[in-house]
């Protein structure tokens, strides 16, 4: 009985801490979306409320690559897994889904693809997001941060199948390659193999002296 209360008690906590009020960020970078992104701003990094209590933005990196085009790179921490939530879910993976949006040197918005990338990580790891801006006008970005619904938490599932289908298949064709390395190796040293000349003595063409087995000199000499 009072196990079951103690369950009871923790999954309560549990269920509080997930219906706890909107995080409330210290950087200034970061926006806690409560709904779908309608304007984003440039600068800014947009979190659900579900991925803003999971990650935090640690910095930002961007630059104009040698082909002129913005590349950024944000990185940031998961947060660690309690070990009340461990007890009950045991390990697990934070599945994020992201996109960036871009804008050109006058803040307006470039047009860009927006669809949602998946990308996971374990509990209290460091993680990035890297973006590539679309065109050479693009001077300036925002990113799209969520945790992943079920539709793009079913492309982790295909991908990591995927994945480990052609983990197998090279595994096999690896394993082939090795297999006919060796036989080749085999066939190679059994041709170039030459079987000696048996070892012959006393032979010679101009050898005039034979000796008649059974037969004694004086009887071989005779013509009768």
């Amino acid at each position: 009985m009072k196990l079951f209360s103690l369950l009871t008690a923790a999954a309560g906590l549990l269920f509080v801490s997930a219906c706890a009020s909107t995080p409330v960020p210290t950087d200034d970078r970061v926006v806690v979306a409560t709904a779908e992104v309608s304007a984003a701003q440039p600068g800014k990094i947009y979190l659900s409320e579900e991925a803003a209590r999971i990650y935090t933005l640690r910095d930002i990196e961007s630059e104009i690559n040698e082909s002129g085009y913005l590349a950024v790179r944000v990185f940031g921490k998961t947060a660690e897994l309690s070990a009340l939530k461990w007890a009950f879910f045991g390990d697990i993976d934070y599945k994020f889904a992201y996109h960036f949006l871009w804008f050109d040197a006058d803040g307006n918005t470039v047009e860009s693809d927006t669809t949602d990338i998946p990308r996971s990580t374990i509990p209290g790891d460091p993680i990035r997001f890297v973006g590539h801006a679309p065109t050479e006008e693009c001077r300036d970005f925002a990113l799209i941060l969520r945790m992943a619904d079920k539709n793009v938490a079913e492309k982790y599932d295909e991908e990591d199948a995927d994945e480990e289908q052609a983990d197998k298949a090279e595994e096999a064709e690896l394993k082939a390659e090795t297999e006919e390395a060796v036989e080749n190796a085999e066939m190679e040293a059994g041709e170039s193999y030459v079987v000696p000349p048996l070892r012959q003595e006393n032979v010679s063409d101009t050898n005039t002296d034979v000796k008649v087995i059974g037969v004694s000199d004086k009887d071989a000499g005779s013509d009768n």
